[in-house]
């Protein structure tokens, strides 16, 4: 097989399961251990994916990027490793600020680890797919999400002990951290793993404003969990969970949409054909948010008994909640190509301060309305997070593309 093909293929396979990892824990715990367990883990999940962007810095960006080898094999999985050690840190810090007992902060703790794992796997991914082996990294993904996934379950099922199903989980992923990841880089990749201080200075520096925007977008769309968290109880936070699961759909169909198109914005960019460059970013929005079009109706009459079918929990009168967090998640999606699109345009610095505003914003959306509505309020703060999001992006985009169109029409 054809070595690019086989790289597609194996990509998409191992990508499109670990992406599904989080949905089908979601669905087991909340059947095998109930609601309020989902609860927490719901909250553990999307603390522990936040503190994965952490660990990742800048992910695999720079280092497939890294033509030149300016910077050495070394290098990155020396930050990669301080990163992670910074993102455990911050890790404990957060289970002791919020005072979370002993259960509750373990799970957390646990699922943080994972994140940390998986992040270490990640750089030697890189390695890998800098020298075409791109195929291996996504085998380690499918067979570790279905080997840890299974490991999951038949430990949940028999002891119903959420605390054990993790850690067996955490163990699975170390185990192909050391004997598959690590091993398969060193047996077909030369890595130069020699260190220069200064050049480690110089890698950090590169992408810290793209690391900073991202985490910061990362907690803003988990805000309303926190908010749950402190106003609301366990139970609450599993029904949210649950009813904003659809929006990962929506998510990743936009991803599907964009990342066919960004090679070919890049080129636009560099010869300085804005026009076009604007016009392929309009049609992706414009595909997306036309999406709705099938999507709400289908969700309106089948979303909430599917969900009930698929979680074993009554859901009634949470129709249009669901149905405002996939208009929501849409507003999201555009939200993400207009901010790929002006990474593209080197706008990172920028696009820093405007996540300030947002989160600047989002904590008083997210006071006002869960502390007045329960969990509707996180539903409705989720809503309006998102359209507060959107219309920022639209602005500064537009703003941005006609003043390089009429720079390159002067």
């Amino acid at each position: 097989m054809d070595i690019n093909k086989k790289n597609y293929i194996w990509n998409t396979i191992g990508s499109t399961l670990f992406s599904f990892n989080s949905l089908f824990l979601a669905i087991i715990v909340t059947r095998i251990n109930g609601i309020a367990n989902a609860g927490i883990f719901s909250l553990a999940f999307s603390t522990a994916g936040i503190i994965n962007y952490l660990a990742l810095y800048s992910g695999r960006t720079y280092q497939i990027a890294n033509t030149n080898d300016k910077f050495t094999d070394g290098l990155f999985i020396l930050l990669r490793i301080i990163t992670i050690l910074i993102a455990i840190v911050f890790s404990i810090g957060f289970v002791l600020v919020n005072n979370y007992d002993v259960y509750k902060g373990t799970i957390v703790l646990l699922l943080c680890t994972l994140k940390c794992i998986e992040a270490l796997s990640d750089v030697f991914y890189g390695i890998l797919q800098k020298q075409n082996y791109l195929y291996i990294a996504g085998e380690s993904l499918t067979f570790k999400s279905l080997f840890a996934l299974s490991a999951f379950v038949i430990v949940d099922v028999i002891t119903h002990n959420l605390i054990l199903a993790i850690a067996i989980f955490l163990f699975v992923n170390i185990l192909f951290l050391i004997f598959f990841d690590i091993q398969q880089s060193k047996n077909r990749c030369r890595m130069n793993l020699s260190l220069n201080r200064l050049n480690l200075t110089e890698l950090a520096k590169m992408g810290i404003y793209t690391f900073l925007f991202t985490v910061l977008i990362m907690i803003i769309m988990n805000l309303p969990k926190y908010f749950i968290d402190y106003f609301l109880n366990n139970a609450d936070q599993g029904i949210y969970g649950i009813l904003t699961m659809p929006a990962t759909f929506i998510m990743m169909l936009a991803q599907f949409i964009l990342q066919p198109s960004l090679l070919y914005l890049t080129i636009c960019k560099e010869q300085k054909e804005f026009q076009l460059f604007n016009s392929r970013v309009s049609k992706i929005c414009i595909t997306i948010l036309s999406s709705l079009i099938v999507i709400v109706p289908i969700s309106y009459f089948l979303g909430i008994p599917v969900l009930q079918i698929i979680y074993g929990i009554s859901l009634e009168g949470y129709r249009l909640g669901l149905i405002l967090i996939i208009i929501g998640s849409a507003f999201y999606a555009v939200s993400n190509v207009f901010l790929n699109a002006l990474v593209v345009l080197d706008n990172t610095k920028e696009q820093f301060i405007l996540q300030v505003v947002v989160f600047a914003l989002s904590l008083i959306v997210c006071f006002i309305l869960i502390s007045n509505f329960g969990i509707n309020g996180g539903v409705y703060s989720y809503a309006t997070i998102m359209l507060i999001e959107f219309l920022i992006y639209v602005l500064f985009f537009r703003i941005r593309i006609y003043s390089l169109i009429k720079g390159s029409i002067s």
